[in-house]
């Protein structure tokens, strides 16, 4: 049997906002199924499904008013999302253009992992101090840093962050309710690095030796990008540096939008 319910003409307004409301809910739930199956692919991170759900859904999500300030204001600047402000300055990145993993959807695994490179990075200020002191060098070379003219970049093994007892701790108890919890740990740690990978963070440096490198801006992306336009931190002139594969794998957008916040404050210096 089919049921008809029509709304009287004497019954509230209030009503009638709500099953509209309820209409209107499912109708844009519908639109997205279509759109994500028109597309035939899969939602990689935020700011694909906030551009499913239209200027008014997500500028309601965002806290700038308006969905497109994503595109227009660097990480530094915008108010899009929980993203601690260290991440944003240290690695010109928010949770927004992050690759998303299922088994830690939160980010409270990946945002530890950073949190622990970032310390190990901190913690080093001289060549010397490098446990892979000669791939640093060489790492350096590859961008035009000499090897003494600035804290060194943090190279580091896949191993070193399994091994963490604090790391493996959180990580354990992400997967501890799921059906495959040995298996599902070890897949967070993988997929956590190649998200991070993905999403230019980290560069797998030397394959052979398990070595990969921590993209940061203030030890690597800065100075290659002062290289690039053939000055050095006392603005001589030095000869132009093609790309290393490590600057490559950072996206080309994060790079144009740190290059302009780094000649924005050239500007407000002078």
């Amino acid at each position: 049997a089919t049921s008809v319910c029509v709304i009287d003409t004497s019954q509230s307004s209030v009503t009638a906002n709500v099953w509209n409301g309820e209409a209107v809910h499912w109708l844009k739930c519908i639109n997205v199924e279509k759109e994500v199956r028109k597309e035939n692919s899969t939602m990689k991170n935020g700011k694909e499904v906030l551009s499913l759900l239209g200027d008014k859904v997500s500028s309601s999500i965002l806290h700038d008013g308006d969905s497109t300030t994503i595109g227009k204001k660097n990480v530094l600047v915008r108010q899009c999302c929980q993203t601690p402000q260290r991440f944003r300055q240290a690695l010109f990145y928010c949770h927004c253009e992050a690759t998303l993993e299922a088994l830690d959807s939160t980010f409270s695994f990946r945002d530890a992992v950073l949190n622990h490179l970032l310390d190990c990075e901190s913690q080093l200020q001289h060549i010397e101090s490098c446990v892979h002191q000669a791939a640093t060098e060489d790492c350096m070379d590859l961008y035009g840093a000499e090897a003494n003219s600035m804290p060194p970049p943090f190279l580091f093994t896949f191993q070193s962050i399994c091994s963490d007892a604090r790391l493996s701790s959180i990580a354990r108890s992400l997967v501890s309710t799921t059906n495959l919890p040995n298996a599902n740990f070890q897949r967070l740690l993988q997929k956590t690095f190649a998200a991070m990978a993905k999403d230019g963070l980290l560069s797998l440096y030397d394959p052979a030796e398990d070595l990969y490198l921590l993209v940061s801006c203030g030890r690597v992306l800065e100075p290659f990008l002062k290289r690039s336009k053939g000055m050095d931190d006392g603005g001589f002139f030095r000869p132009n540096i093609p790309e290393p594969f490590f600057i490559r794998s950072v996206p080309r957008k994060r790079l144009n939008e740190l290059a302009s916040h780094l000649t924005t404050q050239q500007s407000d210096s002078v």
